[in-house]
């Protein structure tokens, strides 16, 4: 099967407009579990915020880069125990030492890999672009088992209890189980699915490439009343925003925000099928192919139209607006009170999360597609050439 890039990116898109299992000690045999300050997932964490508090600090050097070449990755990398884990365009799966970027293992396989790995406990898992979800021993690489969908995977899975939540290309949901992967319940759509299932509580919220988002309750494999409308297909993670007001029972309230490809952005109050606000602005954004980062009452986008911006969440209005050089594909991230966007013309840059100020930014060559990931004080991204990059405080 052939591995080019845009074969597979450009049939999806016409198809549809911890602290880790081990450390790296120097036996390699300390297990312990993930910690909340890790970036486990492709979208940060189970609720999709794209966002951490754990801050990065006020300098931003380059610590290492990585060159491993090939086809590239066309998704972010994730960060759990001191480990980065990426996954390519060649089919290579990859362990790097986040202090020194020092490769700890690779696996290699006769596939391809668009969507980020994921991680739980002591085992890696990362969906292929023949619907195949590999569960791997996070510490030396080796399969623990294979779980065959029916397409492409295009989003890194969620965790849930004792189950994998997986999507696929062929519409379904999949819950599937930890230890050996078997099937314990599905969820058909009845079109293709090309983002991930994000969770709150027991509910996971879906977007699909129907034009509704669905919620199901995670426990049974069922859907929570009929899907919600929102007027065009998504190929975009939805992501949880934790509100500061609570409900008549005091229970916290969370808004659900589902970008589309038609350019809005839908905000939905968990638990109610009325949009709170929809945000649309064909000068700032006419089409979402990315999903945004939440945090602190702000929901921050980025655009094919060369912007990145945040709105309010209580009114969906602007609060601030960048300018980019080129577009950006990659989803924004939040890092304490700073956003660190990586565009397509192979800049990082990074903003004030309250102002919008440009705070800093670095250049490489090549584009960027998948978003960062922040642990530990450190940035790292993946770029379309094969290159890791690692920037952090350089200690004196």
């Amino acid at each position: 099967m052939p591995k080019g890039r845009n074969v597979y990116r450009t049939a999806a898109a016409r198809a549809c407009l911890g602290r880790l299992a081990w450390m790296a000690c120097l036996s390699l045999m300390c297990i312990v579990s993930a910690r909340a300050a890790d970036w486990p997932m492709g979208r940060g964490n189970v609720a999709g915020t794209g966002a951490t508090d754990e801050p990065l600090p006020d300098s931003l050097e380059l610590l290492w880069e990585v060159e491993l070449k090939g086809l590239g990755f066309d998704a972010g990398p994730i960060i759990a125990g001191g480990v980065v884990y990426a996954a390519d365009h060649d089919g290579r799966i990859f362990a790097l030492q986040l202090a020194t970027g020092k490769e700890l293992w690779r696996r290699e396989l006769e596939t391809g890999f668009v969507a980020s790995p994921a991680i739980d406990g002591d085992t890696l898992y990362v969906g292929d672009y023949e619907g195949n979800l590999h569960a791997l021993d996070a510490q030396t690489g080796k399969e623990k088992w294979v779980f065959t969908a029916g397409l492409e995977i295009d989003a890194s899975p969620n965790f849930y209890g004792d189950l994998v939540l997986l999507t696929s290309q062929d519409g379904i949901l999949y819950g599937l189980s930890k230890a050996n992967g078997q099937l314990k319940w599905k969820y058909e759509t009845g079109d293709q699915l090309q983002c991930g299932p994000t969770l709150a509580g027991k509910q996971t919220f879906l977007g699909g490439c129907d034009a509704n988002l669905h919620v199901i309750d995670v426990e049974t494999g069922q859907v929570t009343g009929e899907p919600i409308p929102i007027d065009a297909p998504t190929g975009s993670t939805p992501s949880v925003l934790d509100l500061d007001s609570r409900d008549a029972a005091g229970n916290p309230q969370q808004l659900v925000l589902v970008p589309t490809y038609a350019g809005e952005i839908f905000a939905f109050p968990a638990g109610q099928r009325t949009p709170r606000w929809r945000f649309k602005d064909e000068k700032l954004a006419d089409e979402f192919k990315n999903s945004v980062a939440v945090a602190e009452g702000l929901i921050v986008a980025t655009s094919r139209n060369k912007r990145v911006f945040a709105l309010s969440a209580d009114s969906g209005k602007v609060k601030w607006t960048a300018v980019l050089r080129k577009r950006s594909d990659a989803s924004p991230v939040i890092a304490g009170q700073s956003v660190v966007v990586a565009a397509a013309d192979g800049r990082i840059l990074r903003y004030d999360l309250r102002t919008g100020k440009e705070l800093w930014m670095f250049e490489v060559k090549g584009s960027f597609i998948g978003s960062p990931a922040v642990a530990d004080g450190r940035l790292v991204v993946a770029n379309d050439r094969g290159t890791l990059f690692c920037f952090g405080e350089k200690k004196k």
